[in-house]
């Protein structure tokens, strides 16, 4: 049996309930206004912060023709997906600081060695300090600043002028060398003559200082038989003027022609890259010598510096040596690229994509010893590189071009820092890779 719709319809006013007004909401509140949405010009602005930094130097690369069976994996693909668009990205992962690692150290990326070769270690609350240096004075002037060396080297002359010619002042005056007769003009101190000739008050007696001591000649200002405290003074200031310039003069000497300074002129390239090399992943710098005699016997240690933490929970830090091709012994008669393979035995083998590489926590410090051709001394120059500078998948520039026209080499230094990025095959192990060649 169906019901009527039509007496629904009518029942339905008859069985609601009335709504009464709540006490709470006496006022009938007001509708929202509809505001149109507007685009901000500020969120549609590019921010380049937003994005990460591209390696300085670099050489884009066109997008490189291999086939799907040869597909090589880019460092893009390694990181992140995007487009094919390209092959090779020189997009660099900066690591956040600030956060934490796989065991639990605290992110931090605070250098040991600077880029210009100084060490960021300051020695605190060193007992005897001051004694320290004043036993090696020698090494302590050497080591000082330009400036506080070249104000040591002016006061001391200054100082002893004018000591001696205060001490002087006090005999000639204890004598009555300054005493006239405001008539007749006449001496009336001591004795037949003055003790210093010439002299008659303080600015000539600086000026007999400054002539003594530099040995300038005798004028009208000498010292006489009368008072013999001026002859012992006038020994003193010769053998205190040959002790000031013999030892002024040979710091300054040292301090100019010190072979560690010499060194300083050995560039390093900004950064360090990761490429293949015959197949083998290697991890590669540049090093020049601009200078026309370069240093002989050059030898390159690598350390990696890394924080470590014991069982114990005690963090140290630790250092191993990284072994280079040639051991380190490199001719950099022109820009030389060293090279270190990164396989089973290197420390950096754990680190198998840039990621992972760019997020590890590490220093390489580079050290390069040789012999000065100038002075036949040991000489070092020294720099470090971290992970964000240290850039996965491109290798330097050929900066080195042989001139058929004059007949010798040439370097494009303006390059000498410059990148392209390269294809990154994955990386295989030994047993995959028997694998492989057994299919084959």
């Amino acid at each position: 049996m169906q019901s009527d719709p039509s007496d629904l319809g009518a029942a339905a006013p008859e069985a609601s309930i009335p709504m009464h007004r709540s006490t709470s909401m006496p006022v009938k509140p007001k509708p929202l206004e509809q505001k149109p949405l507007l685009r901000s010009s500020e969120k549609e602005t590019v921010n380049a912060a937003d994005y990460y930094p591209e390696s300085p130097g670099f050489v884009r690369r066109r997008k490189s023709k291999i086939t799907s069976g040869d597909h090589l994996e880019t460092r893009s693909e390694q990181n992140f997906p995007c487009s094919h668009d390209w092959a090779g990205s020189t997009i660099e992962l900066t690591p956040d600081v600030g956060g934490t690692s796989s065991d639990g150290l605290k992110r931090t990326l605070h250098r040991v060695m600077e880029k210009n070769g100084k060490e960021n270690v300051v020695f605190r609350r060193i007992p005897e300090k001051s004694w320290r240096y004043m036993r090696d004075l020698v090494t302590t002037l050497i080591e000082l600043d330009w400036k506080y060396m070249l104000t040591l080297f002016l006061g001391s002359y200054f100082l002893s002028w004018l000591l001696f010619a205060a001490l002087c002042y006090v005999v000639a005056y204890s004598h009555g060398d300054f005493v006239f007769d405001p008539v007749t003009g006449a001496r009336l101190g001591e004795g037949d003559s003055p003790c210093i000739y010439g002299v008659g008050n303080w600015v000539a007696m600086l000026i007999y200082s400054v002539e003594t001591q530099s040995t300038l000649g005798f004028g009208e200002k000498y010292a006489s038989e009368e008072c013999p405290e001026t002859i012992i003074l006038f020994v003193l200031q010769m053998v205190s003027a040959a002790l000031i310039e013999g030892c002024m003069v040979s710091v300054i000497y040292a301090k100019t022609a010190r072979p560690a300074r010499q060194m300083t002129k050995l560039k390093f390239s900004d950064k360090a890259v990761i490429c293949y090399r015959d197949g083998q992943l290697c991890l590669l710098f540049r090093v020049c010598d601009p200078r026309e005699q370069q240093s002989i016997e050059s030898k390159i240690r690598v350390f990696m510096i890394v924080d470590k933490r014991t069982r114990e929970g005690e963090v140290i830090k630790t250092h191993t040596e990284l072994k280079l091709e040639g051991n380190g012994e490199q001719l950099i008669v022109w820009p030389d690229v060293v090279c270190h393979v990164i396989d089973e035995t290197s420390p950096l083998f754990q680190f198998t994509t840039a990621k992972l590489f760019n997020a590890a926590q590490f220093e390489l410090y580079v050290s390069i010893v040789g012999t000065s051709p100038a002075t036949a001394q040991m000489t070092e120059a020294k720099t470090s590189f971290l992970p964000r500078e240290i850039f996965w998948g491109q290798r330097f520039v050929n900066i080195i071009h042989y001139d058929p026209l004059n007949e010798r080499y040439v370097v494009d230094y303006e390059n000498f820092n410059s990148t392209i990025s390269v294809d990154m095959p994955p990386r295989v192990s030994a047993k995959e890779h028997l694998k492989l060649e057994y299919r084959k």
